[in-house]
């Protein structure tokens, strides 16, 4: 696996488990942002784009 395909895997592992780190009891899949689980993972929101269609694909 390539420099870039080894990163963007990183990047969207990163993103699978910001959306995870942020499910509780109260805090259901359907009521994430994709705003708030791009900033946990530490990327631009557009940036989330290049790895899932939406919020959903994450689920």
């Amino acid at each position: 696996m390539g420099v870039r395909a080894q990163q963007k895997e990183r990047t969207r592992r990163s993103l699978i488990e910001a959306a995870f780190s942020q499910l509780s009891a109260e805090r259901s899949f359907a009521s994430l942002s994709l705003r708030e689980v791009s900033r946990e993972a530490g990327i631009a929101p557009t940036s989330f784009y290049r790895h899932f269609r939406d919020v959903d694909e994450l689920g």
